[in-house]
């Protein structure tokens, strides 16, 4: 009776332990099983920053919506939300790193170059709006090839 009452002791302790310090056991883990040049993105790290960059995106298309001309604070602010996005696609990683994401390790320097090179057109004389204004497109292109069936 004793050692089954043992036994259901370790049973709940290793639980309550593995559960209560999983991150930081995974994370002990990844760093031994991975390779040194891959990228792991946890999905809550992953989660968060596509709403980050979702919420960046409104502010965007806000800041830049049909007024004609575009006021240069709100052209001031389309550039800072720009570099906010490309600090924050940094996040994820660099293409040479293949990590457990591949659309993201696919993609990520692309969609990293289109948010500079939009945040250059702003910054010109005159201002080329043309790129900021398609961000939300390179979004919605790689969201629709993460949904496309497999064949």
């Amino acid at each position: 009776m004793l050692l089954v009452y043992l036994k259901r002791i370790f049973f709940l302790s290793t639980v309550i332990v593995l559960t209560g310090c999983a991150n930081g056991v995974f994370e002990t883990i990844r760093k031994v099983t991975y390779p040194p040049d891959f990228n792991y993105i946890s999905s809550d790290n992953l989660t968060s920053t596509m709403q980050q960059f979702a919420w960046y995106t409104t502010l965007l298309d806000n800041s830049l919506q049909d007024t004609h001309p575009v006021p240069d604070s709100e052209r001031l602010n389309a550039i800072s939300i720009l570099h906010k996005m490309e600090k924050l696609s940094h996040d994820l990683g660099e293409q040479n790193l293949s990590s457990n994401h591949n659309i993201v390790s696919f993609n990520i320097n692309q969609f990293r170059q289109n948010i500079i090179n939009a945040r250059d057109g702003l910054m010109m004389e005159p201002p080329n709006y043309y790129l900021a204004g398609s961000v939300s497109a390179y979004c919605l292109n790689c969201h629709a090839l993460k949904n496309q069936p497999h064949s």
